[in-house]
């Protein structure tokens, strides 16, 4: 499989919404879905996106939870909280949970795209160390 991304999203209009604009933004990886933790923790360990953007609320295991058992891995995929969720005990949780950035729906265009941008243009140029010290839970 070529370098992927992984949207682990529920809403199916959300997620597709989010791939295409993925698949625009950045051609050279492969966008793929999952709609709970379940599956995201399955495909993890079976593919190894180089990438997560991970929902909170999902059904059966919960994004925070997704995100521990993924990080646990000595070679886990970086992963992005994206969520509705501004309450500043879901981006504690998520920084414990091992999440390298948290980002809410409502800051797509501010925050997402430029902090994917950074860390997925860095590891196209062997830098991603680099710039994933960069980003930060905000």
């Amino acid at each position: 499989m070529s370098a992927s991304i992984l949207i682990v999203e529920d809403h199916r209009k959300v997620r597709r919404a989010l791939r295409k604009l993925l698949e625009v933004k950045f051609s050279k990886y492969q966008v793929v879905e999952a709609n709970s933790g379940e599956e995201a923790v399955a495909f993890t360990l079976a593919k190894d996106p180089q990438l997560i953007i991970m929902d909170i609320t999902l059904p059966g295991m919960s994004g925070i939870e997704a995100t521990r058992k993924i990080r646990a891995s000595a070679s886990a995929p970086p992963v992005v909280i994206f969520t509705i969720h501004e309450d500043e005990i879901y981006r504690q949780e998520a920084e414990a949970a091992g999440a390298i950035a948290y980002v809410t729906k409502q800051s797509l265009q501010n925050d997402l795209l430029p902090q994917l941008s950074s860390f997925l243009t860095s590891d196209e140029d062997n830098q991603s160390q680099t710039n994933l010290e960069n980003l930060k839970l905000n």
